[in-house]
């Protein structure tokens, strides 16, 4: 099987050779074009990993200052005729051209919620979701209309699919009734351009943030549309077994990405991957990581050990 071939097989719980497996870290927002190519490129030859994740590590420009409710209708987002989207898709593009066409390439996107978090501040964002929800939910869909072109122009470069981050979702931020309101319909308005185009994908990356000790409701995200599905299982107690049950869908994770990926040694990298599928099984599962690896010193060896241990797994063993 090549590497898409084996991805595909897993989104359609097929059989397949070897299990696949994928990691990825941020880079430098400073990284020139050439650059994010160079690094992503880097890491994927390096590892023998089955997946390309292009980071999105270049901020969305959103525009506008917040001082009052009235000002969320009034934001803007610069479109796809912009340099920031032409440095994005020039990223694709290389990266594709380097690459072949046999590996799948999905392209990071943060949600419209998470956009306006990074644009204004989540002081700001959650002042006025609690006072003005009615303004953040204008001013969160001028953002959405913007990233959803965004979305379809990434596409359009060279991109299979989306992998999209579904944050504002942890414990103690928003009751479910302000979150479906607030947050879900920008969340579906992006993740449906893939779904509604053949031959792409979504990988839906449910992701809590550190005010919120990274804990989030894990099953309010159980209908958003994905062919993998990947959240913390370490931060949320969620197993895969259940996340399985729950969504209905081919799973992606399971290593913590703060442990053993990050810190070895590789016997314990290869203890912890036979341990995942172990108790998962073989069919549905792609291993990786609860969310970006994240810490000092991450090293591209201690990478290559566990995607070659999902490679060579065999009843138990490697």
């Amino acid at each position: 099987m090549t590497k898409k071939e084996r991805v595909l097989a897993v989104m359609n719980g097929e059989a397949v050779d070897k299990i696949p497996a994928g990691f990825w870290f941020h880079y430098k927002p400073e990284y020139t074009p050439q650059e994010m190519i160079d690094a992503h490129i880097e890491l994927f030859r390096e590892t023998d990993m089955d997946i390309i994740k292009i980071m999105q590590d270049y901020s969305y420009p959103v525009e506008g200052k917040i001082t009052c409710a009235d000002d969320w209708y009034h934001i803007s987002v610069k479109g796809t005729d912009s340099e920031e989207f032409a440095k994005m898709t020039e990223v694709i593009r290389g990266i594709r051209e380097k690459a072949g066409d046999d590996v799948l390439i999905f392209q990071t996107m943060f949600g419209p919620f998470k956009a306006a978090s990074i644009a204004f501040g989540d002081d700001v964002l959650m002042k006025y979701s609690k006072e003005a929800p009615e303004a953040v939910v204008a001013g969160v869909q001028i953002i959405a209309d913007a990233l959803e072109e965004w979305a379809k122009g990434y596409l359009e470069a060279g991109a299979d699919g989306i992998y999209y981050s579904a944050q504002f979702g942890e414990i103690g931020r928003f009751e479910t009734e302000e979150w479906e309101k607030l947050v879900k319909p920008s969340d579906l308005q992006i993740l449906n351009v893939a779904q509604e185009q053949e031959g792409k994908y979504n990988i839906l990356h449910i992701c809590g943030e550190p005010e919120y000790e990274f804990k989030t409701w894990v099953d309010r995200f159980t209908s958003y549309p994905a062919d993998l599905v990947n959240w913390s299982v370490k931060d949320n107690h969620y197993s895969l077994e259940k996340g399985r049950d729950a969504f209905g869908k081919p799973i992606l994770g399971g290593m913590n990405n703060k442990g053993n990926i990050l810190n070895g040694p590789a016997e314990e990298i290869e203890k912890e991957v036979i341990q995942i599928l172990d108790h998962f099984g073989t069919k549905g599962i792609m291993i990786g990581a609860d969310c970006t690896i994240q810490g000092k010193n991450i090293r591209t060896d201690y990478i290559k050990v566990a995607v070659d241990a999902a490679h060579n797994y065999k009843n138990g063993r490697v």
